[in-house]
């Protein structure tokens, strides 16, 4: 076998100090406290920790420039909800606003609520339209689409079973053979999962629900996944796992049997760069494929702050971020999904001239024209789970909705035995009043 040299990027020190740095002091450049020192022709772009390989985000932003005017890439916090509550106590209160935010989708509403953003024209055509869908509250656009993220589930060994039994609609016969890893631990992660198991059918549920309709659509899969994590089927150490303990324990496992993980596709190149996952002719030994139902879409938005000092300037920065080229770049070097569509074009990087995308895929390998192959069907892949891809619910108090039906779904998947009807009025009540923006009576049966 011709051995194969990786592409330039660190990713795998990156991966590891992405984990090590996740509980270590914040390193991150932080906002001004007071007054607004530095150049004023500078546009301040507000984000949470920049995860994209070797912190291409960042440095995109910092690079450009446009008649004079230069941007400044300010990193908040590498927890999501403490950089949302920054995100708009600085908007709100501070001298020194930010002029863009790089907004996770999920929190776009609560920010147009609040009067955190403003209506933005799409600088392009050619979007993704699940993006774009993102982005809108009301019929106005708010957000224009930078970076997306939707599932897949990766795969060892045939999986095909078992995917249709964890995220499908189930097979018939017995328990298939082989298990699933994913996210379950109390944070917005294991909504996304939820949503997944559950299906579309929950996301209208999600704000004003009744007992009765609660239980009919969301009861048969949270009892199916219940009894998959007792039976193993889902491995049980799933209810403590986020995003890094999930990729820890496919990358380490030594299946017997099939196995199949659900994640992002920042992921693939933790196993595309692993020799371990490399056949004996060189070639991927792990599969992917978009979820059965489709996967929730992830990824952030640009918003144009209302207290924006120069809107001109913050709106040429964002027209270059969204680019095709840059995309590209993003998706290539950075490992974020694109929201242009020419982007996913891989097989045309070369004839549009996207050298430093190109430069990422080839890298010093051996065989550069492989690789670029791959991550084309790669990239393929990625965009069909685009297209098939469930939007949360645009909630002003999503975050408020998210947790409370965390609380809930979670009690189940760690019961004994099914909940009665009471649970799920219970449920149904605690729901409506968290995307009213009320807190619920003390006493609860989500616990």
């Amino acid at each position: 076998m011709t051995r194969r040299r990786h592409p330039v990027w660190p990713f795998v020190v990156g991966v590891a100090l992405t984990v090590g740095l996740s509980t270590a002091p914040s390193l991150l450049t932080r906002a001004p406290a007071t007054g607004c020192p530095g150049d004023a022709d500078e546009i301040t772009v507000g984000a949470g920790y920049d995860d994209s390989l070797d912190r291409t985000q960042r440095d995109v932003i910092n690079a450009w420039q446009d008649r004079g005017q230069t941007a400044r890439y300010v990193e908040i916090s590498r927890i999501p909800d403490d950089a949302r509550a920054e995100m708009a106590a600085t908007d709100l209160d501070g001298p020194c606003p930010y002029d863009v935010l790089v907004l996770d989708v999920a929190h776009l509403a609560e920010f147009v609520a609040n009067g955190y953003a403003s209506p933005v024209d799409l600088p392009h055509q050619g979007f993704m339209s699940r993006s774009v869908a993102a982005g809108r509250v009301d019929g106005t656009q708010y957000g224009v689409p930078f970076a997306a993220d939707v599932p897949l589930a990766y795969s060892m060994g045939a999986t095909d079973p078992l995917v249709a039994a964890v995220w499908g609609q189930g097979a018939p016969g017995g328990k298939p053979p082989g298990q699933a890893l994913t996210q379950l631990d109390d944070y917005e992660g294991a909504m996304v999962n939820l949503i997944e198991a559950i299906g579309p059918e929950v996301v209208p549920l999600l704000s004003d629900p009744t007992g009765a309709e609660l239980r009919r659509v969301v009861e048969p899969r949270l009892e199916t996944w219940r009894t998959a994590l007792k039976t193993g089927l889902i491995d049980g150490d799933s209810l403590d796992h986020s995003e890094n303990a999930t990729l820890r324990a496919f990358r380490s496992a030594h299946p017997s049997a099939p196995l199949v993980m659900r994640h992002w596709p920042s992921v693939f190149r933790a196993l595309w760069l692993d020799d371990r996952f490399r056949d004996a002719d060189d070639k991927p030994a792990f599969t992917y494929r978009p979820l059965p139902r489709g996967g929730v879409l992830g990824g952030s938005v640009l918003v144009v702050s209302p207290k924006a000092r120069n809107r001109p300037a913050a709106e040429s920065l964002i027209k270059h971020l969204t680019t095709p080229e840059v995309q590209a770049k993003l998706f290539a070097c950075g490992s974020y999904a694109p929201v242009l569509a020419a982007a996913y074009d891989v097989a045309d990087y070369e004839s549009r001239r996207f050298t430093e995308a190109l430069t990422c895929l080839r890298g010093d390998s051996e065989k550069p024209d492989a690789l670029v192959a791959e991550f084309a069907d790669f990239a393929q892949t990625v965009r069909q789970a685009m297209d098939g891809a469930l939007l949360r619910p645009q909630l002003p108090y999503y975050s408020r909705v998210s947790e409370t039906f965390r609380a809930c779904a979670l009690t189940v998947l760690r019961s004994a035995a099914p909940r009665d009807a009471a649970f799920y009025d219970e449920f149904a009540a605690r729901l409506s009043a968290a995307a009213a923006g009320r807190l619920p009576e003390e006493s609860s049966a989500c616990g």
